[in-house]
């Protein structure tokens, strides 16, 4: 064989090596292929097929565990109308019906939809304080909620899972709300405090947002000014599907977890007839009372305003029939539909009044008189708490929080700026005793601040240490004395509470305590003392004060913290109508006496004040508010004094209220 024959049969060798090798590989890139083809086919076939899912094969499917993607599978929409409704048309097919209806571009004309921008929200209500939920995805669990001032929000809201979802009763925010003519009539509709205006909430975010599976107490009117909001909403008879009954504290919330639900767990869920409605910016929706809905708002900034409402003229018929909070949810969809079933024409229950001839803004109707409401949005607990007895009863009140004098030995030079400073800032009730020895400086403050003497509560105490060496024969006197004394030396016209102090000295020395209550009840007849109260007190000197006074216990002052105090004397108070003042709430006592702190430092108080973006210590103050407790507060730091006065801001959900009265069980 020559040299050019066996190269030829090499290289031709090598042609079959080549593709013996590549075949394995083409195979299997023909494999990848044809699978890849078969995958996509099937996938066209099922998206085909998912598009033409009902709502109930979507949700049966298990595919979805959210809600909002459920949205696009309801196929049944809320009425939709052009503008607004003509009043006939509204009261006779809606309101009278209780039918919901989507009214397309009916707030254009507003002055919030044109007008407010971050930047001008903030130029003209940056210190107007709002509710803020510090999540977006609501659940079954509690929101954390707390005030904030709106610029504080605003510069930040954008990075943040907050949502702004809060009343507010300020006048000049109440100007970018138009109210239609179908509503301004008057005796017809009425807010839940049974007043002729309505109850107006405001809501911003950054979108993505997610409300509970919820029904509302009143009637509502939604309007979008930015961004769109996705509703579904569903007929009250659809409620017994959606479980209402089994979240016994809060009725109107069903217990689906709309952002994780499980089917099998809720199948109720799947059979609801829902119906869809996408209200864009300027539009704006009416929801009636008892109809169950679910809102999802798209990423983007959202803000709206609802106007919350009750059928004044109907009201009356409604409880007629034995409706209330306590009524099961079965018994009251069926006497509800009755109700409207049966409701006369609304104007002939009460007049309407004519139809002003343009749209007016919602403060003509909530403040006809212009008058500026409080710049604060919602009220959590009382801001004022009443006192039993005394010269004017019911009608004394002692503010939610006390200014406390007692200081370390040394420090009584600055009594009179600190408790001038603290009155100045917004403290209201201040708290002295003899003991403290600084009553002259304080009644200097008071005298020297900011309000009239009426406006201040003064706490004053007398120490029974002081009166006890007199003897049986002198206790009168001497008392008579004391308090004549602090009279003189705080220099203020009255005493607004007067307590004797260390009251647990007298457990056994009570026949001494009857003397010193009685003469402390002479001052009160001779109005230079208007109520009276035990500090450090015991359950014994309560009752035995009880046994025998006139005028009655008003308030007692007692150490109250998470981890201390005297759960019989808290609870009698509360049960009695006992103002309880609370000292020692942040633990300060310990670094008296060169101690650590364990109140204040608890990991647990440490990761609320995180969570709820606030402080440890007005964590501990709003505790013991929600608790019923006047927290008293020493700070002689202005920066504290500001903050402390704040600690309403927020309002612990019941869980961490839960959480913090477990500490009881860890005593220091």
């Amino acid at each position: 064989m020559s040299d050019e024959e066996k190269i030829k049969k090499k290289k031709k060798l090598s042609r079959s090596d080549v593709f013996a090798f590549l075949f394995p590989f083409l195979t299997a890139v023909f494999s990848v292929l044809i699978g890849y083809y078969t995958v996509s086919r099937n996938l066209k076939q099922f998206k085909s097929d998912e598009a033409n899912w009902t709502y109930r094969e979507a949700c049966l499917s298990g595919r979805y565990t959210n809600l909002k993607d459920l949205h696009r599978f309801v196929t049944q929409h809320i009425p939709i109308v052009q503008g607004e409704l003509s009043r006939d048309a509204f009261l006779e097919n809606h309101l009278m019906k209780e039918r919901p209806v989507l009214m397309k571009g009916a707030a254009l004309h507003w002055k919030s939809y044109k007008l407010w921008s971050d930047n001008y929200l903030n130029q003209q209500f940056h210190d107007v304080k709002f509710y803020i939920d510090l999540r977006k995805h609501h659940s079954t669990d509690f929101a954390v909620r707390r005030k904030m001032k709106l610029t504080q929000f605003l510069m930040q809201y954008r990075s943040k899972d907050w949502y702004l979802d809060s009343m507010t009763m300020d006048t000049a925010f109440m100007d970018g709300t138009n109210v239609p003519g179908y509503m301004n009539m008057s005796g017809l509709f009425s807010t839940a405090e049974g007043t002729d205006h309505f109850y107006h909430n405001f809501y911003l975010s950054s979108g993505n947002t997610s409300s509970p599976l919820h029904y509302d107490g009143y009637a509502n009117f939604l309007t979008v000014l930015d961004g769109r909001k996705e509703w579904i909403i569903a007929e009250p008879e659809e409620i017994l599907k959606l479980q209402y009954d089994e979240f016994l504290d809060h009725s109107n919330l069903s217990p689906i977890n709309v952002t994780n639900f499980n089917v099998t767990n809720h199948p109720g869920l799947c059979d609801v007839r829902w119906k869809r409605a996408v209200v864009e910016a300027g539009d704006t929706l009416y929801v009636p009372f008892l109809h169950s809905h679910h809102v999802y708002s798209p990423p983007g900034r959202n803000m709206a305003l609802g106007m919350w409402f009750t059928l004044g003229a109907y009201d009356a018929l409604l409880d007629a029939t034995g409706f209330d909070d306590s009524t099961v949810t079965s018994d009251m969809i069926k006497i509800f539909k009755d109700h409207v079933a049966a409701r006369p024409p609304p104007c002939e229950v009460t007049s309407c009044a004519p139809l002003p001839s343009h749209h007016t803004s919602l403060r003509t109707l909530v403040a006809p008189g212009n008058e500026q409401f409080s710049r604060d949005s919602d009220v959590p607990p009382p801001a004022w708490y009443p006192l039993n007895g005394g010269d004017q009863g019911e009608k004394r009140r002692i503010g939610p929080i006390a200014y406390g004098t007692g200081v370390p030995e040394g420090s009584i030079s600055h009594v009179y700026l600190n408790t001038k400073e603290a009155l100045n800032r917004g403290f209201k009730v201040v708290d002295t005793a003899t003991m403290y020895g600084n009553e002259l400086e304080v009644g200097q403050a008071v005298r020297d601040s900011r309000w009239s003497r009426g406006a201040v509560f003064v706490i004053d105490k007398i120490l029974a240490d002081d009166i006890i060496p007199a003897g049986p024969g002198g206790i009168a006197d001497k008392t008579r004395s004391i308090i004549k004394g602090c009279l003189e030396r705080l220099n203020v016209g009255y005493i607004d509470l007067l307590m004797i102090h260390d009251t647990f000295e007298l457990t056994d020395l009570l026949p001494f305590l009857t003397v010193i209550w009685k003469v402390m009840e002479e001052f009160v007849k001779e109005g230079v003392v208007h109520s009276l109260g035990l500090s450090h007190a015991e359950m014994i000197t309560i009752k035995h004060v009880e046994s025998f006074a006139t005028i009655p216990v008003s308030a007692v002052q007692n150490l109250f913290n998470p981890t201390e105090y005297d759960e019989a004397v808290y609870k009698y108070c509360m049960e009695n109508r006992i103002v309880y003042l609370g000292f020692g709430i942040t633990g300060d006592f310990h670094a008296v006496y060169g101690q650590p702190n364990p109140i204040l430092n608890h990991p647990l108080i440490r990761s609320l004040s995180e969570l709820y973006v606030t402080s440890q210590q007005l964590i501990l103050y709003n505790w013991a508010a929600q608790m019923g407790v006047i927290p008293i507060s020493r700070t002689t730091s202005i920066s504290h004094m500001k903050e402390n006065l704040e600690f309403r801001d927020i309002f612990l959900n019941p869980t961490h209220l839960e959480q913090i009265n477990g500490l009881l069980a860890i005593r220091t």
